[in-house]
């Protein structure tokens, strides 16, 4: 079974994230690939997730790419999800010092810039 994009972007919106669960190797992925990246089955089974985790890295864009240019200066962070696998999205922060690395942050939907996280409350270690 695939997850259409509008499922994966709907799960998103209920701050959720689908994962496809590789049956030959147990791999698990973000469901938007349809093979498994680690021995390329196509035997994926669908999990849902909680889109929590910790922030890996992030960067602040004050120069940004077109079409972005009326968010910046905004955060762009890695996410290590609470399963182990890796999704980046938007953040509100403005500075560095507003987003200590490790910081807890969670999934709060999806919008016409992508990916949408929010810092949570005493998320710093």
């Amino acid at each position: 079974m695939s997850v259409s994009r509008e499922e994966f972007i709907a799960k998103l919106n209920e701050g959720k994230v689908l994962l496809y669960r590789c049956r030959r190797c147990s791999n698990l992925q973000l469901a938007t690939i349809v093979f498994c990246r680690r021995c390329n089955s196509d035997a994926l089974d669908v999990v849902e997730e909680k889109g929590e985790g910790r922030v890996v890295t992030f960067t602040i864009l004050y120069v940004p790419p077109e079409g972005y240019e009326g968010y910046a200066p905004y955060g762009w962070a890695v996410v290590r999800l609470d399963s182990g696998v890796n999704i980046s999205g938007f953040i509100d922060v403005k500075s560095a010092k507003d987003l200590p690395l490790d910081s807890r942050v969670r999934i709060v939907g999806y919008d016409g810039r992508g990916i949408v996280l929010k810092a949570e409350d005493g998320s710093s270690k």
